[in-house]
């Protein structure tokens, strides 16, 4: 990810399996690329979420465009049976993880509306390897902060469970990455 970045996140609350799902996102992902050619990177829920797919948008900073919809929060798709939450625009404030880091790391995301809990809280909590944080870039943006964390699978339970304890009303979950090559 280049300096001056910001990020989209687009959240899609669906009962479509990604072998449904996947191609009709493409469409959508499709018209988002204009004249930014940074990857779009669609993520899948492996655990309990409201959010089944997260998909995540890149543009420079002096060149962000909403994409999917224009000045609303939330919107039904009938034709692909999901509903579309535009989270909003986050600026990367700690960017750990790079692409090319531990493969077999997987990821846990959480969205926090909490506007005054510290980031020192977020990276105390322990075990995970690499952390981003992501913080509300427009004051219409849905959540204050999202957060990446990546570790192995074996302490993901209990990383779910710091952040339910510490944060209840939280939604975090483990995704995976599905990187979706738009064209």
């Amino acid at each position: 990810m280049k300096k001056n970045t910001l990020v989209q996140f687009v959240c899609f609350k669906t009962i479509l399996e990604s072998d449904q799902f996947v191609p009709q996102w493409e469409q959508f992902a499709k018209a988002t690329t204009g004249r930014n050619n940074d990857p779009v990177f669609l993520q899948q829920a492996t655990s309990k979420s409201s959010f089944k797919y997260v998909s995540q948008h890149q543009w420079p900073e002096d060149d962000f465009q909403f994409v999917f919809m224009k000045g609303r929060h939330s919107e039904n798709l009938p034709e692909s049976r999901a509903r579309v939450v535009q989270a909003g625009g986050y600026i990367p404030v700690q960017l750990e993880h790079r692409p090319t880091t531990e493969k077999d790391n997987i990821k846990i995301m959480a969205f926090s509306t909490d506007q005054h809990v510290s980031f020192a809280v977020f990276k105390k909590l322990q075990p995970y390897q690499f952390l981003n944080i992501y913080q509300a870039y427009y004051e219409s943006s849905i959540y204050a902060v999202i957060l990446e964390y990546f570790l192995k699978e074996k302490d993901a339970a209990l990383l779910l469970s710091q952040l339910k304890e510490l944060f209840p009303n939280m939604e975090a979950a483990i995704y995976k990455e599905c990187f979706v090559p738009v064209e």
